[in-house]
């Protein structure tokens, strides 16, 4: 071995690999755009170990991450401004936890034949409470096709006494 080319400064040899440079200002860049620790180890040609021993790693990818999450919030803004809904949606689900999540209540009620006056009642309140827009319409429905009660007229044989029914008969003749 020779004494310049793997030597230290106090001219004993130096034993194992020589140290990797993390360019730490690429880290951030990288950070910057969400790339996961794999994704900047490759980049820089080094273990994820390699990159977590180094003492400013993390500062300086959690710097560049929460950059980069306060670029796409501004982004999104700008953006919604020029009407981009469906990237601004992903890339809030991807990056901001942003959901739409929804949830539907499915209850199984008993055959309204099962069920007494009172229950029927209670249940149909409970549905016209959480619909009131339905409610309304029922209402109109109602107040068009109100039933009305005939008024029947006695049969005129049955209005006046005998005698008068047949004394009306015998005029018709004349």
């Amino acid at each position: 071995m020779s004494a310049t080319g793997n030597a230290s400064p106090n001219g004993k040899p130096v034993r194992g690999r020589p140290k990797k440079f993390i360019d730490l200002e690429l880290v951030e860049k990288l950070a910057h755009i969400q790339c996961t620790h794999a994704e900047i180890a490759a980049t820089l040609g080094v273990s994820i170990d390699t990159l977590q021993r180094n003492k400013d790693y993390a500062g300086v990818v959690k710097r560049g991450a929460e950059g980069g999450r306060k670029s796409l919030r501004r982004m999104q803004f700008e953006s919604a401004n020029r009407g981009n809904v469906v990237m601004q949606i992903w890339l809030g689900k991807q990056y901001l936890g942003q959901t739409d999540h929804h949830v539907t209540e499915v209850r199984q009620l008993p055959s309204l034949g099962q069920l007494t006056s009172a229950e029927l009642s209670a249940v149909l309140n409970e549905y016209v409470a959480a619909q009131p827009a339905i409610a309304a319409e029922i209402a109109a429905i109602d107040v068009d096709f109100a039933v009305e009660y005939p008024q029947f007229a006695k049969p005129t044989a049955l209005a006046g006494t005998p005698q008068q029914a047949g004394a009306n008969t015998d005029a018709d003749h004349d």
